[in-house]
């Protein structure tokens, strides 16, 4: 199926941006989770001499972890334009579903980078703090990082309806990992409970808050990016 406005699309660049993804999300799981002891996260009934003393004794790998998992977030906002490009193929260009991809891409972006400072202030002089600050910052970052998954429903849904919208014989990226998307979206909505639990599946570290949660945003980016290097290639051919 040819484009409807060009008859050639300068993809440049766009495989490169497309790897973003995964990178981010390696770099993300290391850094943020095993670094900087999020994966999994201390369960919110966890004592603050707990989680002080953890900081305290393992600064310098939260301090690196942060440093890192702030440095790679716009990777994420990088690996969402690429997306973007790609629906453009689908749905036009600067349509409000390609704008409000790349709008959610950015947005979530900045919900990696601020819950990250917050932690990285807790590891930045744990000795001069008292166990309840350290405690508040760990949760500061959990309820931002957690409670501004809307942000990112914006970009899944956009990605996925616009998706739904291909008319070609074999869509560019298949229907079902379109509405996957979807319904990862709406799985977040599960996110807004996390602040009345503080043991059992609906905590932060609970079996749907965080394992449900995160495994299936953090898998969906990976399976996505194969479609898209794939896209590319269709789109470079005219298809």
């Amino acid at each position: 199926m040819a484009l409807p406005d060009e008859k050639t699309v300068d993809t440049r660049y766009w495989r490169f941006c497309a790897w973003m993804g995964p990178l981010f999300v390696a770099v993300f799981y290391y850094c943020w989770g095993v670094l900087g002891h999020n994966f999994p996260p201390f369960t919110p009934d966890t004592p603050a001499s707990e989680v002080a003393g953890w900081f305290r004794e393992n600064a310098n790998g939260a301090r690196l972890g942060m440093v890192v998992a702030m440095t790679f977030a716009p990777a994420y906002g990088v690996w969402g334009y690429s997306l973007a490009k790609v629906l453009e193929q689908v749905d036009g260009k600067d349509t409000i579903l390609v704008q409000l991809a790349r709008v959610g891409a950015a947005w979530t972006t900045i919900t990696v980078l601020i819950p990250s400072s917050f932690w990285l202030t807790a590891a930045f002089r744990p000795e001069a703090l008292p166990d309840w600050m350290i405690q508040m910052l760990y949760d500061m970052a959990w309820l931002l990082i957690d409670l501004a998954y809307a942000v990112t429903s914006v970009q899944l849904f956009a990605l996925g309806v616009g998706f739904l919208g291909d008319k070609r014989t074999t869509p560019l990226i298949p229907k079902w990992l379109a509405w996957y998307g979807i319904w990862v979206g709406f799985m977040f909505i599960l996110e807004c409970v996390m602040p009345y639990f503080r043991n059992g599946a609906f905590a932060r570290s609970g079996i749907l808050n965080f394992w449900i949660e995160f495994l299936i945003w953090m898998a969906w980016v990976p399976v996505l990016t194969g479609y898209v290097l794939k896209a590319i290639g269709r789109i470079e051919r005219g298809e």
